[in-house]
């Protein structure tokens, strides 16, 4: 039987993951758009944001320490990297919570897939935008102490 715990995990990479593939998909198709993307900083009061609604492209991932990369070859690279990654990272989830062991091995792989890619296809500079990875890595952790729930 799965615990809380672990369902818990799952969902969250679930939805984690599937964003992650919306993403690269949406990055990879529309590179061109996400290369001119340029970090917006507003002065609006915390009620003026809410109401306002952002476009896709708009202050995702960017900020004026770490802009997003404007040249469309290394977005596609990116996005090529975040796929391979979301996906091994979700079909990790998907046999964890069907409580099958390999599953946490796969998710490990998707990892250090999503450390490695980037920086072997765009360099360590990709690292900046690839943070999400961190928090795979503290999950891995949190799945390993429910490895002895699978089999």
């Amino acid at each position: 039987m799965r615990s809380q715990f672990l369902t818990l995990l799952c969902i969250l990479t679930f939805i984690s993951c599937g964003l992650g593939l919306f993403d690269s998909v949406v990055s990879f198709f529309r590179t061109d758009a996400v290369a001119e993307t340029s970090y917006v900083k507003r002065k609006q009061t915390p009620e003026e944001e809410r109401n306002q609604p952002k476009q896709y492209f708009e202050d995702r991932a960017a900020n004026g320490a770490q802009p997003m990369p404007g040249d469309p070859e290394e977005i596609r690279l990116l996005a090529i990297a975040q796929f391979v990654y979301s996906l091994l990272t979700l079909i990790g989830a998907i046999l964890m919570f069907r409580l099958r062991r390999t599953g946490f091995w796969i998710y490990l792989a998707g990892v250090a897939v999503g450390i490695v890619l980037p920086v072997a296809l765009a360099g360590f500079g990709a690292l900046n935008t690839s943070f999400g990875v961190f928090f795979s890595a503290i999950f891995a952790g949190l799945y390993w102490l429910n490895l002895k729930d699978m089999h």
